[in-house]
């Protein structure tokens, strides 16, 4: 079996941003959703990996049934950090824009169904306690209807989720924005 390029320096900073957004989601897990230390890295890295899992399969599938130009523009981006002159080269920086926005979405929608889903097979939130949050936030509607406004439902984990991304989204994006005026300015 002949393994072909490996991309080490892909796979170095894959785990590297892994390893950052766990900590991070971990240490908001850990304190909006009040899991002690452990749960909350144990649910942050098994979130992560499964977004990060689905990440892999979709752009494996994706990168198939692109043109070959642009499938080319794509794996020398992710893999090799350069853009090569083709017709496709003016228009990496939107695109790349739109798969980022694309990205950080689906990977809050999967994060959110994978701590659903782990709550639910580990049986860490009973069904008398969505019964009960369910009851106290009706009764917070009830005062915001009363209040005027516009009524927005809350959810606790959605916004723990979204909250968590954008804070390790944010922290990948200042690391690779190091990188970039290291590898400008002073390599």
């Amino acid at each position: 079996m002949e393994l072909g390029v490996l991309p080490f320096r892909a796979i170095a900073f894959q785990i590297l941003f892994l390893l950052v957004a766990i900590s991070l989601e971990a240490l908001i897990l850990y304190r909006r959703l009040a899991f002690d230390y452990k749960t909350a890295i144990r649910y942050a890295a098994t979130i992560n990996l499964l977004s990060t899992f689905v990440g892999w399969i979709i752009f494996f599938n994706v990168q198939q049934v692109l043109p070959e130009a642009l499938r080319i523009q794509l794996i020398s981006l992710f893999f090799f950090e350069r853009v090569f002159p083709n017709q496709w080269s003016a228009s990496v920086t939107p695109m790349l824009t739109v798969t980022a926005l694309g990205t950080f979405l689906g990977v809050v929608i999967v994060e959110y169904q994978g701590l659903t889903l782990l709550e639910t097979f580990l049986e860490t939130r009973t069904p008398q306690e969505e019964t009960d949050s369910i009851l106290r936030s009706r009764g917070r509607s009830r005062m915001r209807r009363l209040e005027g406004g516009i009524l927005f439902k809350r959810n606790d984990r959605a916004y723990t989720i979204l909250v968590a991304n954008s804070l390790s989204f944010s922290a990948i994006l200042i690391m690779l924005l190091f990188r970039w005026l290291d590898q400008t300015f002073i390599g």
